[in-house]
């Protein structure tokens, strides 16, 4: 299993409940449009917490959501990427949107391919 990882940074100005309805509402449709060939498609939206947690204020996190799309393989992603290429209208409606949503500057996006511990063996 492939995971491809991306750690985004909401557009200034917009609130985080701006920001989760408008990926939720809208982002979220284009991009499954797309992901023809992945598994699974989940965002885990982040909240200001930080040193609450020490008994501190809380602290805004340094991104506002991760996302994780998970495929078989990397053959599986790459020819994903590549059969995009045949809708290139849909590509741009998601480039167009992302540029609303994102600061795209502090967009981060990694490979990750999970290891998992069974804790529930004695």
């Amino acid at each position: 299993m492939l995971k491809v990882i991306m750690l985004l940074k909401r557009k200034p100005g917009l609130s985080l409940a701006e920001f989760i309805e408008h990926y939720e509402s809208v982002h979220v449709p284009l991009v499954e449009k797309l992901a023809t060939r992945a598994k699974h498609y989940e965002r885990h939206f982040l909240h200001p917490a930080g040193n609450v947690v020490l008994g501190g204020e809380p602290v805004e996190p340094e991104y506002d959501v991760i996302t994780e799309i998970w495929y078989d393989d990397m053959a599986a992603f790459t020819d994903e990427q590549r059969d995009a290429r045949q809708h290139a209208g849909l590509v741009a409606a998601v480039i167009a949107d992302e540029k609303v949503l994102f600061d795209r500057a502090k967009t981060r996006v990694a490979f990750a391919e999970d290891r998992v511990s069974d804790l529930t063996i004695a």
